[in-house]
């Protein structure tokens, strides 16, 4: 069944339309192209072949959807079609092959740009190899009215994605493959509780506060989503920290120069993240070096000799649940 438009409805509920009246009509091109492919799963992975020709704008190159803001190219079939046209394609003849499930067309801001899409009984079709199902799929729950529940792991693979793709966007030297360091190292602590080394936390808290950067452009939902999972994450870090730090004694002779090396590489590190990550770490370290609430002001007199400081840096807040509400 062809349904209203999950959002953008003056442009979006126009397409629908059109789409539904070439159904309705059994367009001979449409049915052509149905009759070719045994379920609607072979029709996506034939249209995610097609070559991809964008919309310029160009007024001749048409027929427009008028309705649109920009106004919109759209032929039904187009054998290089965008992403409107691909989804329109969709839509017409997965209603020929499989008329049970509901289908929606969508439009999302993405990393390349707002992308249309269609949606099938809730969840996302990718007909173009350049988005991620993972993205869209983050992209409707983010945009769905009403409060909405994120499982703990999609949050995490939420928050790298948003992170790979802001720093693909980015002149950032290998900054998809250290978000992938990142995201590696977060999902070992929480399903192993394996204690990640000091270049992975300092990669952690650069994901997330690249990710927040990033779900800026999704609004308050997405915003709120990646600062608990950072929280969140910062939290077991701190508990798994505590669990496996051993009692040493600061040896004002052996350990001074190796513990204010070791402690000024953590504050750098955590000056950079700014959501808790650093300062988790950075308090079960001390802890673990032996340096009591007692020791921090000897710590600082050392630190500021080397032009750092511990600043504000805190236990972040405990959260009672892993997860997100947003």
């Amino acid at each position: 069944m062809i349904g209203v438009p999950f959002n953008d409805l003056g442009c979006l509920g126009s397409i629908t339309q059109t789409i539904a009246g070439l159904v309705r009509d059994r367009e001979p091109a449409i049915v052509e192209i149905a009759d070719k492919h045994a379920s609607t799963e072979s029709l996506a992975a034939w249209i995610r072949t097609l070559p991809q020709r964008d919309d310029t704008g160009d007024p001749q190159d048409g027929p427009k959807v008028v309705e649109c803001d920009p106004e919109q190219r759209l032929r039904i079939p187009a054998a290089d079609p965008n992403c409107v046209e691909r989804s329109a394609l969709y839509l017409a003849a997965a209603e020929l092959i499989e008329p049970g499930p509901v289908r929606q067309l969508a439009t999302l801001d993405t990393a390349i740009g707002l992308h249309t899409f269609p949606l099938e009984s809730g969840a996302p079709i990718v007909l173009d190899p350049r988005v991620p199902r993972n993205g869209l799929r983050y992209g409707v729950t983010m945009a769905a009215l009403g409060p909405v529940v994120v499982d703990a792991r999609d949050a995490i693979e939420w928050s790298a994605q948003l992170a790979e793709d802001g720093a693909g966007a980015a002149p950032l030297r290998n900054g998809p493959s250290r978000v992938r360091v990142a995201r590696n190292a977060v999902m070992r602590l929480v399903d192993e509780g394996a204690v990640p080394a000091s270049s992975e936390v300092d990669a952690m808290g650069w994901m997330f506060a690249l990710a927040e950067q990033a779900a800026r452009r999704y609004g308050a939902r997405a915003l709120t989503m990646v600062r608990t999972t950072a929280r969140a994450i910062a939290d077991v870090l701190d508990e798994v920290l505590a669990r496996t730090q051993r009692n040493l004694t600061l040896n004002e002779r052996d350990h001074r120069a190796e513990t204010r090396r070791r402690i000024g590489q953590l504050v750098v590190a955590a000056g950079r993240v700014g959501l808790g990550i650093g300062g988790a770490a950075l308090h079960a370290q001390l802890d673990a070096l032996g340096i009591g609430k007692d020791l921090v002001p000897f710590v600082e007199l050392e630190l500021n000799r080397e032009g750092l400081s511990l600043g504000s840096l805190a236990r972040p807040p405990h959260l009672s649940a892993f997860g997100s509400r947003a």
